[in-house]
């Protein structure tokens, strides 16, 4: 299951995503946004994004910090268990 963060160094909410990944153990691909360049290439892609974090799962946008905190259980469940069928 792939997992990327469009992130700003200076995101708090950025910083607290990557931390709830990491605290569960789940691998993410980090995309650096801090430049107006790549954030307009995050736009091109996500076209509704104004704001970091932006979170996608196997190319399904969940949302910003907000909605992975709201919905964290049912989401590191699913992750955890794709895992472990991965790995099985």
């Amino acid at each position: 299951m792939a997992v990327e963060i469009y992130t700003k160094e200076s995101c708090i909410f950025c910083q607290k995503a990557k931390a709830l990944f990491q605290d569960y153990n789940v691998p993410y691909i980090e995309y650096d946004v801090s430049t107006v360049a790549k954030f307009k290439d995050m736009q091109e892609r996500i076209t509704a994004a104004k704001t970091v974090p932006q979170i996608i799962i196997d190319d399904h946008l969940i949302g910003g910090f907000d909605v992975l905190d709201a919905h964290k259980e049912a989401i590191f469940t699913k992750l955890k268990k794709t895992q472990s069928s991965l790995s099985a």
